[in-house]
């Protein structure tokens, strides 16, 4: 009895070891492993830099221009869609009329623009006095507004950025700075854009086909 508590003993001692082995090499292999990739990363940031900066960032000013670049094909192939005789079109008394909402698109990117840069616009905008909105006029300015942005966009300075105003209309972000206003007036435009496309089905006109 006794040579078998011995045996009992000793076989569970030898049990904790190995038991006690593996979790250190467990351990072990955990460390390696967690080492392996501090390394690679460390060795990815010291080998492309460019790389890893560009990903830390959703865009550069390139690509955002480029968008923009897209926006204003887009915007302006959605205007000369609709013809000229239903540039007064609305759906309902509470919409604007198609005319308006390109002029707003246009004179909105302007002011704006304007606003953050300082830069001296093509034309001046008060939405007070609202310009005319024939066909001919609107894309006029439509065309005058996203080149004026293409213009004044890769010169943004970070001090631009940074700078905050307060806008009392812009629910949910009422003291926007430079960054958040460049980046809502690219969502305005597409949100009015959108509506003229509403219009043009109203009237069973296929808007152009979506472009990005």
């Amino acid at each position: 009895m006794s040579k078998f508590i011995l045996w009992t003993s000793q076989n569970t001692r030898a049990s904790s070891k190995r038991s006690a082995l593996v979790e250190m090499g467990d351990i072990v292999m955990k460390l390696y492993k967690c080492l392996g990739l501090a390394l690679a990363g460390l060795l990815f940031a010291c080998e492309s830099p460019a790389q890893t900066a560009k990903a830390d960032s959703l865009l550069d000013t390139n690509e955002f221009v480029q968008d923009w670049k897209i926006s204003k094909q887009f915007t302006v192939d959605v205007a000369n869609a609709m013809p000229a005789e239903l540039y007064n079109f609305k759906p309902n008394p509470d919409e604007m009329t198609f005319g308006e909402q390109i002029i707003h698109i246009a004179g909105s990117n302007v002011f704006r623009f304007q606003q953050i840069t300082g830069v001296e616009p093509p034309f001046p905008f008060d939405p007070a006095k609202p310009s005319p909105t024939d066909k001919a006029t609107a894309i006029k300015l439509l065309e005058q507004s996203f080149d004026y942005v293409l213009k004044v966009l890769p010169g943004i300075t970070s001090e631009q950025l940074k700078r905050t105003w307060h806008i009392p209309s812009w629910k949910g972000r009422t003291d926007p700075d430079g960054r958040a206003m460049i980046l809502n007036m690219f969502v305005h435009t597409a949100h009015h854009r959108a509506q003229c496309e509403v219009y043009l089905r109203v009237k069973r006109i296929k808007p152009p086909d979506y472009t990005f």
